[in-house]
């Protein structure tokens, strides 16, 4: 019991505090830098919004790492005496998570390389390894990225598990909405009626289109695209409408778009192809 009552009180309360002031200290510090860096990009124009919310995004992930650091040395930092013992401290334990850390070091190489080539930024809608279900980049990190697909749902993956990326946010992207009619359908008139879908989109969704920023011209309004297929399943002429928006109004521009088209071919009794299958066949 002795030996209990002989411990040195003020030193464990002096670790604590000191702890405890370190990690408000660095918390502090780390509020204050994101705020600030918030602020620069609230009040200047030197970069565009996706690359503004990328280095946001980043920081953000980036600080939660060296908050944790800075805890670990602060927390160890009464027990080592000399750089020494930290080396060799250091040198057991990378040997021992070695193996187990080859997949985090393969994540952040991934994370630093992607993120400083500009692959994706915060905002673009993307698909990920050849799944048909995309999705919006809610967070980049250098380890993970977030991914918020179309159902709501929220996707995360490893930056190293990432081995294709399609990303549908270059800037523009091109609707490109087919159709496919019978052939007892004239083609005449349905190429007509396209063309007043694509001058009733061209009035709607004029915000949407793309604008050269040289030329200040539309890059593509909606135009027909034309006949493109004869033989295509179900067998049919194909006819297809086509133009360019901004990346960030793709999907509201394509479901309208859609909506519209389907429509115009309802109200004038368009006979679209049907697929006939053959019940008599053998199995």
């Amino acid at each position: 019991m002795k030996g209990f009552f002989d411990i040195d009180f003020s030193s464990i309360q002096t670790y604590f505090v000191s702890l405890a002031l370190s990690i408000i200290i660095t918390y502090l510090m780390i509020f204050v830098i994101r705020k600030l860096l918030g602020q620069i990009f609230k009040h200047t124009s030197i970069m565009e919004d996706k690359k503004k919310e990328t280095i946001e995004s980043v920081v953000k992930n980036t600080s939660r790492y060296i908050l944790a650091i800075i805890i670990l040395i602060v927390a160890i930092k009464p027990f080592v005496v000399g750089l020494k013992e930290v080396i060799l401290a250091g040198g057991i334990i990378a040997a021992v998570i070695g193996f187990g850390a080859q997949k985090l070091i393969n994540d952040l190489l991934s994370g630093i390389f992607m993120i400083f080539e500009g692959t994706i930024k915060r905002g673009d809608f993307i698909h990920i390894n050849g799944e048909p279900d995309g999705g919006t980049v809610e967070e980049l990190g250098f380890r993970i990225v977030k991914i918020r697909l179309i159902n709501g749902k929220l996707v995360t993956i490893s930056n190293g598990e990432i081995r294709e990326i399609v990303n549908g946010s270059v800037e523009k992207r091109r609707i490109f909405e087919s159709i496919i009619v019978s052939f007892n359908q004239n083609p005449g008139i349905v190429k007509n009626l396209l063309q007043e879908v694509c001058d009733e989109l061209n009035q709607k969704q004029e915000q949407y289109l793309k604008i050269d920023k040289e030329t200040g011209e539309f890059v593509e309004m909606y135009r027909v695209y034309g006949l493109h297929s004869l033989d295509v399943s179900p067998l049919g002429y194909k006819f297809s409408i086509v133009a360019t928006v901004n990346d960030t109004d793709y999907l509201i521009a394509s479901l309208e778009t859609k909506e519209i088209l389907a429509q115009k071919l309802y109200d004038n009794q368009i006979k679209m192809a049907e697929q006939f299958i053959n019940r008599n066949q053998s199995h």
